[in-house]
């Protein structure tokens, strides 16, 4: 599998190369047009070859001019939030660098959470991202950073030259205000007309104001909007086996039974007696819509096993994941409850047979959960459970966790470090033991297993709409935030980290001495987080080597 990832890899790179390359000979005509720069359309390049359209316009200038009237309150902002600016740069540094580290030490494999278009966070790219709600969140992010880079430029007199958009294909892929270089930065002919303090609060702003954003949204997200967001007991598709009645039938992976044969049923116990040995009616959501299948086949209860442990009897026994335990030894399980019951009286070295609901049975030998890191008491089969379940006709059905989904949710504020971690995590890793693949907010199957209540019961699913549009625009906001502290040029955070070092080197040698110093030290930086960011990306496709 690792070498058909790599093939595929291989194959979407050629193609990514020859459509960039197509794209860049269209452009070739914009690259040098005075005709084109004056209606303020222009062509950025990599390497001389041109890849983004930069759209400018002098248009609304006149209202960073306004909204920079409160000199004083601006500066004050901005001020308060360089600290926080210089605590987030060390911080999300500390954590790229440990993440390098850990990917040198133990290459992952290929997947999905480190696949090339995943590391961008570019929505319709990124597969955890939304399309619709991504984009929205991105566009208020570059707005609320190039605008509060506008407003701070205006409060200490540095002229803004224009702003716009840059676009790659049509696809608007950044905002920008563009202050003039020479005022910010100074020129070889003249020095820039703001101190090191004024140009760290210009540089700062756009940080400061994404994280304003992302903690006003994720405060109204996990406050009110959570709160009002009440958990419905129902009956969800875990696994369908190919080939089987039910998947001949249609059924997927994900769907939420909202019915079966009339009856509205909200736990396995109801859901198994209402089933029929003959064709069962069910009415199930999926993609959004409510659908009416029909399932045939006897139905069977049991626990249902998540995993084997590497090395375990179960593993060498073949025993696979997914599988719906019936019986041991000929007695029946029908929960969680009789599982333990009967394996409290097995004991290390025991054989038990375990039949299944799939139609086979597996001989395990037993081990010892004290080698397991267990207390000894019984044996030890070296599976995880997944919980109770019901098959039928080849359809695993399973009680949806959604209330203790919700309350880990709602849980993660108060978590501290910890849950600001898992925020980071969120779209990717999910609620740890509820979604398997990320956390793209409420939608799909996760709105059939909510309901809105109190205040916004009038709302009706569109308070989901809110839930979402809170969650990712918070989310990007942080996300854009904690990387553009990286200090790195040409990242606000690298000319950030430029002038503190600087002023730092000012205080024990010459100016000259202390430029010299800078450049060196923000140069070996740049370097260190533009290797750690390609590590990332190599790293999953090394995972053979021996490091």
């Amino acid at each position: 599998m690792n070498m058909q990832f790599q093939l595929e890899l291989v194959d979407w790179l050629l193609i990514a190369a020859a459509l960039i390359g197509l794209y860049s000979i269209l452009l070739l005509p914009l690259k040098d047009s005075q005709e084109w720069k004056s209606r303020g359309i222009s062509v950025g390049c990599l390497f001389g070859i041109p890849l983004a359209i930069f759209l400018r316009t002098t248009r609304g200038l006149n209202l960073l001019d306004y909204l920079a009237r409160p000199k004083s309150f601006w500066r004050l902002v901005a001020s308060a939030g360089i600290p926080l600016v210089v605590i987030s740069m060390a911080y999300f540094l500390m954590l790229v660098l440990a993440m390098t580290y850990f990917m040198i030490e133990e290459p992952p494999m290929p997947s999905s959470y480190n696949a090339p278009r995943n590391i961008l966070l570019i929505p319709g790219l990124n597969e955890y991202i939304p399309f619709v709600w991504g984009w929205i969140a991105l566009f208020v992010t570059m707005v609320v950073h190039e605008f509060a880079h506008g407003i701070l430029s205006r409060v200490e007199g540095v002229r803004v030259k224009s702003m716009g958009i840059v676009a790659v294909l049509i696809a608007p892929i950044a905002a920008f205000v563009e202050p003039d270089d020479a005022d910010l930065f100074g020129s070889k002919d003249q020095p820039a007309i703001v101190n090191k303090s004024a140009r760290i609060r210009i540089l700062s702003a756009g940080v400061i104001s994404n994280f304003i954003v992302a903690a006003v949204a994720m405060a109204l997200f996990f406050g009110p909007v959570i709160a009002a967001i009440t958990p419905l007991d129902r009956l969800i598709v875990v696994d369908v086996q190919d080939g089987s009645a039910a998947d001949r039938a249609g059924f997927e992976k994900g769907m939420v039974l909202l019915d079966v044969n009339g009856n509205n049923d909200s736990n396995l116990d109801q859901f198994y007696s209402h089933l029929a040995g003959s064709t069962n009616r069910m009415n199930v959501f999926f993609n959004n819509k409510e659908e009416v299948l029909s399932l045939s086949g006897m139905p069977a209860r049991g626990i249902m096993v998540a995993s084997t442990f590497k090395g375990s009897s179960a593993e060498a026994a073949g025993l696979p994941s997914r599988s719906l335990i019936t019986e041991i030894d000929g007695k029946e399980i029908v929960n969680l409850d009789g599982f333990r019951n009967i394996m409290n009286t097995t004991r290390p070295g025991q054989t038990i047979a375990i039949a299944t609901g799939q139609g086979n049975t597996y001989q395990i030998l037993l081990t010892s959960k004290t080698a397991a890191g267990k207390e000894d008491t019984g044996g030890f089969i070296g599976i995880g459970i997944s919980g109770n379940a019901v098959l039928s006709g080849g359809a695993l059905f399973q009680e949806v966790p959604s209330r203790q989904f919700l309350q880990t949710l709602r849980n993660i504020p108060g978590m501290g470090i910890t849950g600001f971690h898992l925020m980071l995590s969120l779209p990717f890793s999910g609620i740890p033991g509820f979604t398997q693949k990320g956390f793209p907010g409420f939608s799909g199957w996760l709105t059939a297993v909510f309901e809105p209540s109190g205040w916004a019961e009038p709302l009706g699913s569109k308070l989901f709409w809110l839930a979402n549009l809170l969650l990712w625009i918070g989310w990007i906001n942080l996300y854009a935030g904690l990387f553009n502290c990286l200090p790195a040029v040409p990242l606000d955070g690298g000319h950030i980290f430029r002038d503190l070092v600087q002023s730092g080197f000012e205080k024990i040698v010459q100016p000259k001495e202390a430029e010299r110093f800078t450049r060196t030290t923000v140069a070996i930086l740049t370097w260190i987080v533009l290797t750690s960011l390609l590590i990332t990306l190599v790293a999953p496709f090394t995972n053979w080597m021996t490091i």
